[in-house]
């Protein structure tokens, strides 16, 4: 039988944890909720904990990946559903993303975003190098490279040695489980998450978004042959 665990990487979300975690609590299968407060300064781990969360972890911040980390050793499940702590009601979205994977569909969904006229945030710098660094790596052109919302077998995370640390989570990720053949499948939703805006902190956010996809990238590249070689397999 699948055994479910959700792991929510957390940043000063105290605000919205809690509606997450109801929503998450509407889908059928989950197992436990793990909450990732990386370095909060707002009590967003006891918010959680008080939400209901089933373990809420406080670790030093150090980025989306070292927080997803921190779950996995934790987590029991032998399917991992990652997700946002801003999605709000709309996590329920998320058992679209277990069913395939549940099924043996797909070994990794990642879920797409309604596009909302005049809603976004960014000029999509990052999102575009990322795709782009996909396609060139795998042959693969994915619509949400950056999403981090997915359903994703402990299988493929044991094959590709877990997350990314920083933020280049999901472009690792979706590049070595391509590399390794692993099934990778886009599910379109209809959750939202808070927009970043315009404001100083917003862009500065997105920047550092961008240097991290091209850092990650040119990782990626670095050790393309010998990972593929180590493993066995090829790229598309």
């Amino acid at each position: 039988m699948t055994t479910v665990s959700v792991l929510i990487p957390a940043f000063n979300e105290k605000e919205r944890i809690a509606v997450t975690i109801a929503a998450i609590r509407k889908i059928p299968h989950i197992a436990e909720i793990i909450v990732i407060d990386d370095g909060s300064s707002d009590g967003t781990a006891a918010a959680a904990e008080a939400a209901g969360a089933d373990v809420a972890l406080i670790i030093p911040h150090g980025g989306k990946g070292a927080a997803l980390n921190a779950g996995l050793n934790v987590a029991r499940g032998d399917v991992l559903l990652l997700l946002d702590a801003d999605l709000g009601d709309t996590a329920t979205q998320a058992s679209k993303l277990l069913e395939p994977v549940r099924t043996g569909v797909a070994h990794m969904t990642i879920a797409t975003f309604p596009v909302i006229p005049g809603k976004g945030g960014g000029i999509g710098l990052a999102v575009r190098t990322a795709r782009k660094g996909i396609e060139n790596l795998t042959g693969r052109t994915m619509h949400a490279p950056l999403s981090g919302q997915r359903a994703v077998t402990r299988t493929v995370l044991d094959e590709v040695g877990g997350f990314s640390e920083g933020w280049g989570v999901e472009i690792g990720l979706t590049v070595k489980a391509l590399w390794l053949d692993f099934t990778v499948m886009e599910v379109p939703t209809t959750m939202t998450h808070r927009v970043t805006g315009r404001s100083f902190a917003a862009i500065r956010h997105r920047l550092s978004q961008y240097v991290a996809a091209q850092r990650l990238l040119s990782h990626l590249r670095s050790i393309r042959e010998e990972f593929i070689a180590n493993h066995g397999q090829k790229t598309a």
